[in-house]
């Protein structure tokens, strides 16, 4: 009888090593990227971020994004390009190009392209040379905000107009840009944004305090789908003493876009309708690799407390723990963050092999509005082409802390918790009618209505 036929068990019983050793395929239809995949032709439908301000000097910069290999470049007259990076001419690479008054010009035989993919000139060919007119270099629409250069890298017709998140205009909020690199696929770093309860374990229990000891506190947890499609919200709602009840509200927007709040709340005082400590793009590189791009918002509404380390916002640093890969490989496993819980997850994380809990409702639901999106069954869900109207979008992370007394009964004051939650998620979505100042006063209206009505007891 041959080796492999003599196998009589099947994989009952514990040591179940020798029947798990084959790991099933990745999901290729929500972790794909490159030119035509579902996913990547929809991420394409997007302005996404593709660097930094500040690597645009008086030199070009190589980038990779959704497997395309890019060069982006600032002019002299201050004009933003995002070319491809090979040369029309013999496919030099542009990031050894000269950055010019006008465009970028390779530096092999000194074609020059504008930032529109218009070709300039071409120096090597004689005066009355139709060439440079005959065709265009490959091109996307840049344009720089809060310190992040954007490329929209989808059909042109479709172009939308620049998404402007509302609130982000309101207590003289300051934006500063930040970079850090995953060696992982874009979805699993997502994946994260709609996963709250794994602040209570990875950011608090096992190792260091990473937040608060407030996240130490077990919520009752909802989900939302947000009023337009937009995305999905997480509400997490603890009892934090006696007499608060804390509320967050972290929302993940389609596609890749996670609005956060702040890692210094704690819900030990009273607070109405704190707005987005952080916004985060989740941008692929390719599929096994992710550039997350992002701004801390700086203000004294959602930090009052003075915490943040403008110093230590940048490259490969944000100014709040276990974002970036620890500085050695002990210091990661003694003390993990989500850099090392998201890297780790594989190159690519493996669907087939996961086993969902309750928790994980946000997770499954995310994937599941992704995949109706790529079927055709969620065009609301697809950026409409600009009409040169751009309009706020209504984002809705935010934390609230309410004075409602505790319940005597336990199970009475958990069922409390979740009326809170509701409730709070209602005062919010009822006001997504109004913009700016309008839409915070009405919440916070709204919200100390429902702290008055629950507060009084039952």
């Amino acid at each position: 009888m041959a080796v492999q036929d003599q196998i009589t068990s099947v994989g009952a019983g514990a040591y179940q090593g020798y029947f798990k050793r084959d790991v099933p395929r990745e999901d290729p239809e929500l972790t794909h990227v490159g030119s035509g995949t579902a996913m990547g032709e929809y991420l394409r439908r997007f302005w996404q971020p593709v660097c930094m301000s500040e690597d645009l000097a008086d030199l070009p910069k190589a980038i990779r994004i959704m497997g395309e290999d890019l060069v982006a470049f600032r002019d002299k007259s201050d004009q933003i390009g995002v070319l491809h990076r090979h040369c029309s001419h013999r496919g030099t690479s542009l990031e050894y190009g000269i950055v010019s008054e006008r465009g970028l010009r390779c530096c092999y035989h000194g074609w020059l392209f504008d930032a529109d993919g218009t070709i300039l000139d071409t120096p090597g060919e004689p005066p009355n040379s139709k060439l440079k007119d005959s065709f265009r270099h490959g091109a996307y629409p840049a344009r720089e905000e809060g310190g992040l250069i954007f490329a929209y890298m989808g059909p042109t017709e479709l172009q939308p107009d620049f998404p402007v998140f509302d609130g982000y205009d309101l207590w003289d909020t300051r934006m500063k840009s930040f970079e850090v690199t995953f060696p992982c696929n874009w979805l699993q770093v997502t994946d994260n944004y709609v996963d709250p309860i794994h602040s209570m374990f990875l950011h608090s229990s096992y190792a260091s305090t990473q937040l608060t000891e407030s996240f130490l506190l077990r919520p009752y947890c909802h989900f939302f789908e947000t009023p337009g499609g937009s995305g999905i919200t997480h509400s997490t709602t603890r009892r934090t003493t006696g007499e608060l009840v804390w509320n967050r509200m972290n929302h993940a927007v389609t596609p890749n876009i996670g609005e956060l709040g702040s890692p210094w709340e704690e819900g030990l005082e009273p607070a109405l309708f704190r707005r987005v400590y952080a916004t985060r793009w989740s941008v692929p590189i390719d599929d096994m690799n992710t550039v997350m791009f992002g701004w801390r918002h700086l203000n004294d509404f959602v930090d009052p407390w003075s915490k943040a380390d403008e110093g230590g916002i940048g490259k490969n640093m944000v100014d709040f723990d276990a974002q970036v890969a620890r500085p050695t490989y002990e210091a990661g496993q003694r003390d993990p963050g989500d850099w090392e819980a998201l890297t780790a997850q594989r190159p690519i994380a493996v669907h087939a092999a996961e086993n969902l809990g309750s928790t994980d409702v946000g997770v499954q639901a995310r994937r599941r509005m992704l995949r109706q999106v790529l079927n055709g069954e969620r065009g609301d869900l697809l950026p409409p082409p600009a009409d040169g109207e751009s309009r706020p979008i209504r984002t809705f992370s935010q934390d609230t802390t309410l004075r409602i007394p505790r319940r005597p009964d336990r199970n009475e004051d958990w069922a409390l918790l979740g009326e809170v939650g509701r409730r709070i998620n209602d005062a919010i979505a009822a006001a997504d009618h109004l913009r700016g100042e309008d839409r915070q006063i009405f919440v916070e209206r709204r919200l100390a209505e429902v702290e008055a009505e629950l507060g009084s007891g039952p």
